[in-house]
C-alpha cells in the first residue's frame, strides 16, 4: 500500500472515530429533547422509543406558570456579572504576574500560590466560601454566590500565558511616551489578550450558569434560586417531576449552546495563546 493511500485510511479511520465519538455526546442531548416532548406515560414505556408517540409541551407551559424565567434571570445575573469580574481580575492579575516579573523577582511564588490552591479539595474551599459569606452577611443573597468565585487560577494561568509571550520592550515604549500603567493595560494589552478574553468568558458562563453546590447552600428564598437549584427542586418527597425536569433542563442549555455556537471559533486561538511561553 502506498503512502498516499496509507494517509487516506488513516483520515478516513480518524474521520469515523471523531464522528462515533461526536454521536455517543451528544445523542444523551438528543434523548433529552425528544423525551422533554413525551406524556409521562410514554417516558419509561417498554420498548423505549427516542420519538415520542404522543408530543406534548404541556410541560414546558407548566415550568413556565411555575416562574422558570424569574430563576433565568438569577442564573443570567449570577452568570454574567461572575463573568466580567473574573474576566477583569484575570486579566490584572495575570498582566501583573506576566508584565512584572524582572522587576519583582517573587512574582513566580505568588503564581505558585495560585496553583497550590487548586490542590484544596473543592468541599473544603465551598465550606470555607460558606462560612466567610454568611459572616459577610450575604446568605440568600445572589452576590454571596458570586464573589467568593470571582477569581480563577484558570484565567489567572491563561493570561499568565499569553502576556508572557509579548515582548516587555512594548510595555517599555508605552512607558517612555508617557503612558501610566492604567492605559497600557487597558489599552494595549488587554486588546492582544482578546482571544483569551473570549475564551474565558465562555467557559466562566459556563462554570456560573453550571453552579450548583454554592447556591444550593446559600440560596433559601425559591425567588432567589438559580435555574439549576430550580431543576433540583421538582424532585420532592412525594416523587419527582420527571417531564418538568426535562422540560426545564431543555431550557437551561440553550443559553450555554447558543454563546458556544457563536464563539466556539474563538476557544482554539485563545488556548494556542496560552500555550506560548516568553
Amino acid at each position: 500500500m502506498g503512502e498516499s493511500a496509507k494517509r487516506t485510511v488513516s483520515n478516513v479511520v480518524v474521520t469515523l472515530v471523531g464522528l462515533l465519538v461526536a454521536f455517543l455526546i451528544i445523542f444523551p442531548i438528543i434523548w433529552l429533547l425528544f423525551s422533554s416532548f413525551k406524556p409521562s406515560n410514554e417516558l419509561f414505556a417498554y420498548p423505549l422509543h427516542l420519538f415520542p408517540q404522543n408530543p406534548t409541551a404541556e410541560s414546558y407551559f407548566g415550568v413556565v406558570e411555575d416562574g422558570i424565567f424569574v430563576y433565568f434571570k438569577n442564573s443570567l445575573f449570577l452568570a454574567v456579572m461572575g463573568t466580567i469580574i473574573t474576566v477583569i481580575t484575570s486579566a490584572m492579575c495575570g498582566y501583573a504576574l506576566a508584565i512584572y516579573r524582572k522587576e519583582l523577582s517573587y512574582t513566580n511564588k505568588v503564581f505558585a500560590v495560585f496553583l497550590l490552591g487548586t490542590l484544596i479539595p473543592g468541599e473544603i474551599l465551598t465550606i470555607a466560601q460558606f462560612t466567610v459569606v454568611s459572616e459577610m452577611g450575604l446568605y440568600n443573597n445572589i452576590w454571596g454566590c458570586i464573589l467568593p468565585v470571582v477569581t480563577t487560577t484558570t484565567g489567572i494561568f491563561m493570561y499568565r500565558q499569553h502576556y508572557m509571550s509579548i515582548p516587555l520592550e512594548l510595555a517599555e515604549s508605552a512607558r517612555i511616551d508617557g503612558a501610566n500603567e492604567a492605559l497600557i493595560f487597558g489599552k494595549i494589552m488587554l486588546p492582544l489578550g482578546s482571544a483569551v478574553t473570549i475564551t474565558l468568558t465562555i467557559f466562566s458562563f459556563m462554570w456560573r450558569w453550571n453552579d450548583y453546590i454554592l447556591p444550593l447552600m446559600l440560596l433559601s428564598d425559591q425567588k432567589n434560586f438559580t435555574i439549576q437549584i430550580a431543576v433540583k427542586s421538582y424532585i420532592g418527597t412525594m416523587g419527582v417531576d420527571w417531564n418538568s425536569i426535562l422540560s426545564a433542563s431543555v431550557l437551561s442549555i440553550v443559553p450555554v449552546i447558543i454563546i458556544f455556537i457563536f464563539l466556539q471559533k474563538y476557544i482554539t486561538g485563545g488556548i494556542a495563546a496560552t500555550g506560548v511561553k516568553g
